[in-house]
């Protein structure tokens, strides 16, 4: 019973055309050298572990105090938000014509 299974399976590779078959093993072959180099440069990756920062003192200004001066400043917006929109998306008059057509 195996006997048959390997002859099936190797008269099944002799089908592939050689083109393919050559296509297939330069595919590998490639994917193989990029699966090695991207392990390679994980390991020559080197993370730097940062000094401790100190709980007490001056600390630095953060950026979500500039945001919310920023937005302190900023117009509340006044009407239907909806409204507005539609207003945005309806479409002037004239804009549905077809090059050529007139207005009248």
């Amino acid at each position: 019973m195996t006997h048959t299974l390997i002859n099936d399976l190797v008269a099944l590779l002799l089908d592939v055309p050689p083109d393919l078959a050559a296509k297939w093993g330069v595919w590998l072959t490639v994917g193989l050298i990029l699966s090695m180099w991207t392990r390679r440069q994980k390991v020559r990756l080197v993370v730097h572990a940062s000094a401790p920062r100190q709980k007490s003192g001056v600390r630095p200004s953060s950026v979500g105090s500039v945001a919310r001066a920023v937005n302190a400043n900023a117009a509340p917006s006044a009407g239907d938000a909806f409204g507005d929109l539609e207003a945005l998306l309806d479409t002037p008059e004239g804009a549905h014509l077809r090059p050529g057509e007139s207005l009248s």
